[in-house]
């Protein structure tokens, strides 16, 4: 349990650290929970601990959360990103590249 935890961080470490803006907690939970890697529940757990932990940082813009990765975030992500499978990393930049307008926007 603890290491699909991880990868669910590191998942979404991950998808911040390949973009140059934000993302909001329905655009990072929109992929998690479309790829069915785990529930809504698990997703929040997640970034709440990315959070409180400082790899993540959030911003509150008119009701919406804004989830930034941090340089601690990125530093974390280069040490363990081989705990994401390449095919993993392969949906996420596919998701990415896919809906990157709509993303921004």
């Amino acid at each position: 349990m603890a290491d699909t935890f991880t990868l669910y961080k590191l998942i979404i470490l991950y998808m911040l650290d390949k973009i140059s803006f934000p993302l909001s907690n329905a655009q990072l939970s929109e992929f998690i929970l479309e790829k069915e890697y785990t529930d809504y529940f698990t997703v929040q757990s997640a970034l709440s601990e990315l959070s409180e932990t400082g790899f993540l940082k959030v911003r509150t813009v008119r009701n919406t959360s804004l989830y930034y990765i941090t340089e601690e975030g990125r530093k974390t992500l280069s040490y363990f990103s081989k705990k994401i499978s390449s095919a993993i990393r392969e949906e996420i930049d596919s998701f990415l590249s896919e809906h990157g307008y709509e993303l921004r926007n």
